[in-house]
């Protein structure tokens, strides 16, 4: 099931939608931020990407819903706005922009919801959760030649717990990493159970296993999607896609993506933060999704 996105309405205010204005989703997920940004918008342009093919398939069937319009070929025109969907991750959203015919159309806004979606999380043919067994996937993208369970059978040692330690910083990296040789000798990592069962083994201590757990999947998943290269790329992308005044939100829940965009903009004079300090979810927001705990909102203007 997909849920709405963490601090939408803050989202949704900070970019400060303009009625003829050309936005980007980067990670269309449930599609609540498209939505939003399609329902202020009178003659403008949505372009919305997602690598999973199951968020736009998603999308397609809860636009009919909404409007009573099939949503037949990946792009379409509703109420005198554009919308179009494209199966792809955002490091090339300015070639994407090109091939539409869009490059005298300077973006107004952008939105990164970085990570993984509640769907993916428990969708067990995904491979994303522990809650399941489930094949060791990972891939949001198919077209991906490398899974998780490639990574565990193939790795070194050394390079298993440099990941665990770079993606996750998870303190028993090196004895995870030591278990995961050890297992394979006998038999190849196969399924979650197994790879749970490797890090129960390797915990000194079980008050938080399943922290260690979580932070050993989310490592996987990030190398896998190449999570942090394709933000990186996508940042240097900016400068020549946003209008002057074009703002971009940026929703994270690891510290590794938080850095990396704080980064960037620290040492960018081509924009100006909007906010010191990241702003995070309410109380009562993080009572009704655990998984909002983590989350950071940071904003940016083109000036």
């Amino acid at each position: 099931m997909y849920h709405d996105t963490v601090l939408l309405q803050n989202i949704i205010n900070e970019l400060e939608i303009k009625e003829k204005g050309v936005y980007v989703d980067t990670t269309l997920g449930g599609g609540s931020v498209s939505f939003e940004i399609l329902n202020r918008l009178k003659g403008g342009n949505l372009i919305s990407l997602d690598i999973d093919t199951d968020a736009i398939n998603n999308f397609k069937l809860e636009f009919e819903k909404k409007y009573s319009k099939k949503f037949i070929s990946n792009s379409m025109t509703l109420e005198s706005n554009t919308i179009t969907l494209v199966n792809e991750n955002f490091s090339k959203l300015k070639e994407i922009i090109l091939n539409l015919g869009k490059e005298k159309l300077k973006i107004n806004g952008i939105i990164y919801d970085l990570g993984v979606s509640s769907f993916q999380i428990d969708n067990p043919k995904k491979g994303f959760s522990y809650m399941s067994d489930s094949d060791l996937d990972m891939r949001m993208d198919k077209r991906l030649k490398v899974t998780a369970r490639d990574l565990l059978n193939g790795m070194y040692e050394k390079e298993l717990s440099s990941m665990f330690e770079r993606y996750s910083e998870e303190p028993f990296s090196k004895d995870i990493a030591r278990n995961i040789v050890k297992f394979r000798k006998t038999k190849s990592i196969e399924r979650s159970s197994d790879l749970v069962s490797i890090v129960k083994r390797s915990i000194r201590g079980q008050a938080y296993l399943y922290h260690h757990v979580s932070r050993i999947f989310q490592a996987l998943r990030i190398k896998v999607n190449n999570e942090l290269g394709v933000l990186s790329d996508s940042l240097l992308l900016l400068p020549d896609i946003l209008e002057s005044g074009g703002r971009v939100v940026f929703l994270t829940y690891h510290s590794g993506e938080d850095r990396i965009i704080k980064h960037y903009f620290l040492h960018n004079d081509n924009f100006i933060s909007l906010y010191k300090k990241p702003v995070t979810p309410s109380d009562e927001e993080i009572s009704k999704n655990r998984r909002a705990r983590s989350a950071k909102m940071r904003v940016y203007e083109k000036k």
